[in-house]
Parts: structure tokens; C-alpha cells; sequence
């Protein structure tokens, strides 16, 4: 079988289980608990983006810039392939080339005498947009799981609503189409673990590469709103 339609048919599966357990629990619980994931999901993409340029220059950019401005004083070669192939080898090819290939036409009007504003360069065209998507990842998963943490306290106590007999009824039966709604959330941060798995292996696995996911439905369409690209 072909393995896209295989990932097509557990992401329908995983859909349709969501869906069903959130219906179970009663559209103020899903309204909540899936405007919480909504909000999770911006949030901690709006803190991954913020907080992996302001990691990368805080933390990363000098040290990089200066051990590659010491190599240029020393009369050494500095080969841009094999720095994107180093930092962020796990990444697709096709990327590293376009982000190399950019570097290289920028450095074409920097004096060849000028090491610090070349590794600058380098570091800021190279190997920033090829540690950055790294950083962004762990710090999204991170910021995610912790505005989880609120959400999933504040949906127990409101779970409590199901208890009572002629609202509890009308919020379980309402709950079917929030459920849809909730688990389509849930299935797009099941996407983003599997774009994150496929760029930290590089492709590697039989299952998991971008040969066999690009004919995925779901996968195709996660593409379209992938929040780290």
C-alpha cells in the first residue's frame, strides 16, 4: 500500500477518535479547551519566532562570526557548502543550496581583505537561517506544552457542567461539531511533530521523508501553513 495513503488514512483515524472523545465531554469544555489550543499554538509560535532570532544573536552569532573571521586572517578557505553542510546537515538540500547560493551573491561586492565583515555576512545569511528553524522548533514545543498545562486545569473544572441534567445533555449534544473543530487543531500539532521529525533525521527514515509525505493530502495541506517556514 502506498505509504501517503497509509498517513492519510491514520491522520483520518486520529481525527475521527478526537473528535469523538471531545464530543463526550460537552461544548463548553471543547469551546474552551479549543480556543486554549488555538491560542497555544499562536502563542508559542509567536514566542519560537521571537525567541530563536534573539537566542541565535544573543547567544550563537559572536562566537560564530569570530571563529570564522579568525580562519579568513589565517589565509584559510572557508567553504559555505561544507558550513551548511555542518550546522544543519539534517536540513533538505535544496535548502542549504538556495541559502548558500544568496551568501554568495552577497559576498561578491565585500573586499576580500575584510574578514570580519565577510564572516558577518556568513553567519548572518548561512548559518542563521539554518540554526534558527532548529531553535524555533524546541522553543515552540516547549511554550506549547506549558500553555497546555493552563488550558487542560481550567477545561477539568469546567467539565463539571456535564453533571447537570438538562444543560449537561444539550452541551454533550453540542459538543460533536466543537469536537470537530478541537481535533482538527490537534491533528495540525500532530503535523508539526512529524515536519519536525523529518527535518531533524534529514529525511532519513523509510516512513518519513518528503519523497513519500508530499503525496499525503494531509501533509500537502499542512505545507501550505507550515508556521515554521
Amino acid at each position: 500500500m502506498n505509504p501517503s495513503l497509509v498517513f492519510d488514512i491514520i491522520c483520518t483515524v486520529v481525527w475521527l477518535v478526537l473528535t469523538l472523545r471531545y464530543a463526550r465531554r460537552g461544548l463548553v469544555t471543547i469551546l474552551v479547551q479549543g480556543v486554549g489550543n488555538l491560542a497555544s499554538l499562536l502563542g508559542a509560535r509567536q514566542i519560537a519566532s521571537w525567541g530563536s532570532q534573539t537566542l541565535f544573536q544573543d547567544f550563537f552569532a559572536v562566537s560564530f562570526q569570530e571563529k570564522i573571521a579568525a580562519t579568513i586572517a589565517e589565509g584559510g578557505a572557508i567553504d559555505l557548502d561544507q558550513i551548511a553542510l555542518r550546522y544543519a546537515g539534517f536540513l533538505p538540500e535544496e535548502l542549504r543550496r538556495s541559502i548558500v547560493a544568496a551568501c554568495e551573491r552577497s559576498l561578491e561586492g565585500v573586499l576580500s581583505d575584510n574578514a570580519l565583515v565577510i564572516a558577518d555576512t556568513i553567519v548572518q545569511q548561512v548559518i542563521r537561517p539554518l540554526i534558527t528553524p532548529v531553535i524555533s522548533i524546541v522553543l515552540f514545543f516547549v511554550a506549547f506544552a506549558l500553555f497546555r498545562m493552563v488550558v487542560s486545569l481550567l477545561v477539568t473544572v469546567l467539565g463539571l457542567v456535564n453533571r447537570l441534567p438538562v444543560l449537561g445533555a444539550v452541551n454533550r449534544f453540542l459538543g460533536v461539531a466543537a469536537g470537530a473543530a478541537a481535533s482538527t487543531v490537534d491533528l495540525f500539532l500532530v503535523l508539526c511533530v512529524v515536519w519536525a521529525l523529518v527535518v531533524i533525521t534529514g529525511g532519513g527514515l523509510s516512513v518519513l521523508n518528503e519523497s513519500l509525505l508530499n503525496e499525503s493530502v494531509y501533509y500537502r495541506a499542512f505545507s501550505l501553513i507550515n508556521p515554521f517556514l
